[in-house]
């Protein structure tokens, strides 16, 4: 038995005007404010709330002819309409193809690669085709075949044995690290050995055979049972919590699927209700997000078990489910308000880009795309499979080496070094000097200083100049092409290197 207190003191701003809702998500968030006394910021502006739909659900930043079309456009359910339009685009899959392949570990030295190739592409199929998160997860945990084959098989060639399969699978799809469990007690939750050798027993037949063409393949047989590492006895295989499996079932994988993904188990749903939350708000209602446990509670209960429920009655639908996030007034919030609430809710959290998207949109905004190797002209880092890609940009950004299933291993802190890479790296400056780029393009049209400006605010940052920025932009223009251009590159490198530019707000 664990008995968990929570203390909560109320602010002094009990009595805020309750804000419109628009779903259960905010009726619940601001059930949870209120009693906390912290008034919720007021709504973002439509290119703030443009510019963060876009990076969050595609990765990628609105071009300048987009941005100006939905500023203009006042059409009321627009921004409902954007988010429709968003989830039918293609970077939708590749994003989270990305994203997932973090996550499964999708690492070229280690597949080689034909499995890399092939797990990227069965991930950007499955979110292409919108496949049910129930149907995606069993397909990954009951995975075999071929690695380089059209299956999700090559998750098992990275994981050694049956104890790492354990908590790779217990950690994604549960959100339950169990790895303490494995020399002793779990030292805040009920966890002990025998439960984590329990689960390992689902995965003793899983095992790599070397095709006759030199591949290899995930097998999957009859499974034994493991010993207690300290009493030695055997420990029949169950679930976490659950009763013992039938010792004889042809692949005991399948039996641990049917446990997840029943409407009675208590982690799954809101695992992964809690990782799609996470993505789209900078930080999890349960922080680790891959950590959920009594002692670790969420800091809205209420709103997690209901976030649960959604994604079930949607049937794991996750388009459906992530329409319900972005359509809520809580996702639509502006970055002002309390700046010392980082975790509840009450603001929207501004927080950097991933090395990907920010490359991705260091080259839109230039005009000037990536050179990667083996690649065709105009590929986007977030459509990579190889994270190997010899790349200073990805590096120094964060770009994870993929070597666990934690998100946290992609890099979210700024650095020094980025800022400096930024400000003056030879490839940054030959990006935006470049005379093929958008410097140097508007710089050679007919447009007026005060256009030019406008046309690169919005490009980076899916907004209009203020008067002030407008102004200040426009008095560095000269007379003459060679002063236009220079002046049209100064004001694309000074909005480059801005914090606007490198967060999503």
């Amino acid at each position: 038995q664990v008995a968990v207190c929570r203390v909560t003191l109320p602010g002094s701003n009990s009595g805020f005007p309750r804000p419109p809702e628009v779903n259960f998500i905010d009726t619940l968030a601001w059930n949870k404010l209120s009693g906390l006394g912290l008034a919720p910021s007021g709504l973002a502006d439509d290119s703030t709330y443009m510019r963060r739909v876009y990076l969050d659900t595609i990765g990628t930043l609105p071009t300048a002819a987009e941005a100006r079309a939905f500023l203009l456009d006042k059409t009321p359910e627009k921004r409902a309409l954007l988010a429709d339009a968003l989830f039918r685009r293609p970077e939708y899959a590749d994003y989270r193809a990305l994203l997932w392949s973090d996550l499964l570990r999708v690492d070229r030295d280690a597949l080689k690669a034909q499995g890399s190739v092939a797990m990227a592409r069965w991930l950007r199929h499955a979110f292409a085709t919108n496949m049910p998160y129930d149907a995606f997860a069993r397909a990954i945990i009951t995975a075999r075949g071929g690695i380089s084959g059209d299956s999700p098989a090559s998750f098992y060639k990275v994981l050694d044995n049956p104890e790492s399969m354990t908590r790779s699978v217990s950690q994604l799809f549960l959100g339950v690290r169990i790895e303490c469990a494995q020399c002793h007690h779990h030292p805040s939750e009920k966890w002990g050995q025998d439960d984590y050798v329990a689960l390992a027993g689902f995965f003793t037949g899983v095992g790599k055979k070397v095709l006759p063409d030199g591949s290899e393949a995930i097998v999957a047989g009859p499974a034994v049972d493991l010993k207690h590492p300290r009493t030695k006895v055997l420990v029949p295989a169950r679930p976490l919590g659950g009763a013992p499996v039938a010792a004889d079932l042809p692949d005991r994988r399948e039996a641990l699927a049917d446990w997840m993904l029943h409407p009675s188990n208590p982690y799954f749903a809101r695992a992964a209700a809690n990782r799609i939350w996470a993505h789209y708000f900078g930080h999890g209602l349960v922080e680790p997000i891959d950590d959920l446990r009594a002692t670790n509670p969420a800091v809205n209960e209420e709103l997690l078990d209901a976030l649960a429920r959604h994604l079930r009655d949607v049937k794991y639908d996750l388009i459906a489910f992530t329409k319900s996030i972005v359509a809520s007034r809580l996702y639509q919030l502006a970055a002002a308000a309390d700046a010392g609430d980082e975790r509840n809710f009450s603001r929207s959290m501004p927080r950097t880009l991933p090395a990907e998207v920010l490359l991705d949109a260091v080259c839109q905004v230039t005009g000037v795309p990536e050179k990667f190797s083996g690649w065709p002209v105009g590929a986007r880092a977030i459509q990579l499979w190889d994270n190997r890609m010899p790349s200073y940009f990805l590096q120094v950004f964060g770009r994870p080496v993929r070597a666990t299933v934690c998100s946290c291993e992609r890099g979210a802190d700024p650095s020094i070094s980025q800022a400096l890479h930024l400000m003056n790296s030879p490839e940054i400056q030959a990006r935006i000097r470049s005379r093929k780029g958008v410097a140097a393009r508007l710089a050679a049209s007919s447009l007026p200083p005060d256009a030019i400006v406008d046309e690169l605010y919005l490009s980076c940052l899916a907004r209009f100049p203020t008067p002030m920025e407008r102004a200040a932009m426009v008095r560095i223009f000269g007379d003459g092409q060679e002063a236009r251009r220079s002046a049209a590159e100064d004001a694309l490198w000074a909005i480059i290197n801005t914090r606007e530019f490198v967060y999503n707000h």
